[in-house]
């Protein structure tokens, strides 16, 4: 178990609520900037908000 899946776990047991994980898949990095990396592996403010807004649906 890594880290981030330890706190998830803790904070959903403790604080019952939905919990959306973002990251970067299992890939090879990349080197660019840093607006171009958010926006490759899509972790810019506007594919976070559809993620979200895509979760309540």
């Amino acid at each position: 178990m890594d880290f981030g899946t330890a706190i998830s776990e803790v904070l959903t047991d403790e604080y019952p609520t939905k919990l959306i994980r973002l990251g970067i898949k299992d890939t090879f990095g990349k080197s660019g900037k840093a607006e171009e990396l958010l926006d490759y592996f899509e972790l810019n403010a506007e594919k976070i908000k559809k993620v979200v807004l895509d979760m309540d649906n």
